[in-house]
């Protein structure tokens, strides 16, 4: 379904690209993603693994929803290897090595 249906959908997006209706060309670029990432035939197992995980994180950048979703989730997870792993507790000794001048130069 996805190979014939892909060509259709991104024909239709430029249509509505080129009559500036913007919001009918995102419509018709997310049915056209779809198909790409459905196609088992047209697409390698690799362009199929990136679609994927495009879709999920961001809905191909056309779902805000699931990009702040994603967005908080990494924050949270982040924000648990800090309090698990925790930061160094006192800050490292400095000590400087070699001659500091002290006068000014002319």
């Amino acid at each position: 379904m996805g190979p014939q249906l892909a060509p259709v959908y991104r024909a239709l997006r430029k249509a509505f690209e080129d009559s500036k209706n913007e919001p009918g060309a995102a419509d018709f670029c997310y049915g056209e993603m779809e198909m790409r990432r459905r196609d088992r035939t047209g697409t390698t197992r690799a362009e199929r693994g990136l679609m994927q995980g495009y879709w999920a994180l961001s809905g191909y950048g056309l779902r805000a929803s699931r990009a702040l979703g994603c967005l908080a989730a990494a924050m949270l997870v982040t924000l648990c290897l800090l309090m698990g792993f925790r930061l160094p507790g006192d800050d490292p000794k400095q000590a400087a090595t070699g001659m500091v001048r002290l006068g000014v130069a002319g």
